[in-house]
Order: structure tokens, then C-alpha cells, then sequence
């Protein structure tokens, strides 16, 4: 007789033991450490960078308000003086506090910022001075000239409507002649008052102005009405 075997399934209950490697507290101990040493890592780069920028900084402006730097006429004589001795005293603050923090030279730049901001805006705005009168003048002689001799492109515009254009048009251009007479007395050191960014939002107001007029679309052509042919008389 053939004989049929059985098999038993039992759940078997393991314990390991002598498991390698570290176990999860020990892991999470470990990766804070090198979370921490990263960040201090990173404010120690930062922090040279800080103490760089500020070195730079008082050595390239000193540089540049001499009398004969690029910006020696856009700054006083008395406010070069008083800027001089502010980038000394933070040269020598800066050598004698070498292991700063990043907080403590981000300030000290600030402070000479505070100066040194106002007199490169000035040197700014005059190399940008003369582009945009250039464009401004641009836009009133283009709209102008639209206004003006609108042709078949405007022809359809009312007159009372390009008229605000050669007004506006107007208006702006005397505004840009009195603010240049004012600029031209005066010296490079004061704040100026013809400012380009104020040339430019007067310059985007006339334009958007004019263009909301000359957007107008052109009237549709009257429709030609079908002329009945004649019907043939039947004979």
C-alpha cells in the first residue's frame, strides 16, 4: 500500500540577536551631528563672505569718492571728508574684530551704505539722465505726429480724441523742458530732480494714454444691398 505523507505548518517565533550595524537611536544621534556640523559649516562660509564684502567695500569706495574716483563729483567735499573717516574707523573695527559674526559685519556695511547707496545712485541716475529724456522726447514726437497727421491709419479717430493726444502730448514735453532747466543748475552732488524713474512712469502714462485712443478699430464698411435682377416677362 502507498502511503500519503502530511505535512504540519507551525509559526516559528524569531529572536535575532547580534544584529550588525547601529540601532535606530544611535542612527538619529548621529545625523544630527552632521546636520550640525553642516550648518556651522555653512555660517562659516557665510561669515568670511560677510568679512570679504565688507573689506571690499570700504576699499573699492574709498577708491571711488576720491576727487578724481567716478564718483569724487557726485559726493561733497565736507560729506567725502566725513565718509573717509567713517571707512577708516570701520577698516580698523574690521581689524581688530576679524572673528566677528556674519550679523556683526552685515551691520557695519549697512552703516556705510547708508552713505555710500546715495552717492552711487546719483552717479547712476546721471549716466541714465540723457537716455531718457532721449525716449521720452521719442514718444512725444511719435505720438505727436499721430495725433497730428493721423492719415488713414487714425482718420476714423474723432478730433476731439486725438486732440487729447497733442495735449497731453504738450503737457509733457513743457514739464520735461522745466525739470531739464532745473537739473542744469544744478550741482552733481545734490539730489537731483529730474529722475528717470519718474521719466519713465510719465513716459508709460502718455503712452498708455494715446494707445487707448488709437486702439479705436476702424467703423466695418456699409454692407452693399443686393440689387433683385429683373424677372424675365413671360411672353
Amino acid at each position: 500500500k502507498k502511503t500519503k505523507k502530511r505535512t504540519k505548518r507551525t509559526d516559528l517565533t524569531i529572536n535575532i540577536s547580534g544584529k550588525p550595524g547601529l540601532n535606530n537611536a544611535d542612527i538619529q544621534r548621529l545625523m544630527d551631528q552632521e546636520t550640525a556640523m553642516q550648518a556651522e559649516m555653512r555660517e562659516i562660509i557665510e561669515t568670511d563672505e560677510k568679512r570679504n564684502d565688507l573689506e571690499s567695500y570700504i576699499f573699492n569706495m574709498r577708491d571711488k569718492i576720491a576727487s578724481s574716483g567716478e564718483y569724487g563729483a557726485y559726493i561733497s567735499n565736507s560729506d567725502r571728508d566725513k565718509f573717509n573717516q567713517d571707512l577708516t574707523a570701520a577698516e580698523d573695527w574690521l581689524y581688530d574684530n576679524m572673528e566677528g559674526t556674519k550679523a556683526q559685519f552685515i551691520e557695519k556695511l549697512d552703516e556705510l551704505k547708508g552713505t555710500g547707496d546715495a552717492v552711487a545712485w546719483r552717479f547712476k541716475e546721471a549716466g541714465m539722465r540723457e537716455e531718457w529724456i532721449a525716449a521720452v522726447a521719442g514718444t512725444i514726437g511719435n505720438y505727436r505726429a499721430a495725433a497730428e497727421n493721423p492719415g488713414e491709419k487714425y482718420g476714423h479717430i474723432a478730433p476731439d480724441k486725438l486732440g487729447k493726444i497733442s495735449t497731453a502730448c504738450g503737457e509733457l514735453e513743457k514739464w520735461l523742458g522745466d525739470m531739464r532747466a532745473k537739473q542744469a543748475k544744478m550741482e552733481k552732488h545734490e539730489r537731483p530732480v529730474l529722475i528717470c524713474a519718474e521719466m519713465e512712469k510719465k513716459n508709460q502714462e502718455l503712452a498708455k494714454m494715446a494707445d487707448d485712443i488709437l486702439k479705436e478699430p476702424k467703423p466695418a464698411p456699409p454692407k452693399e444691398e443686393k440689387k433683385e435682377e429683373p424677372k424675365d416677362e413671360v411672353k
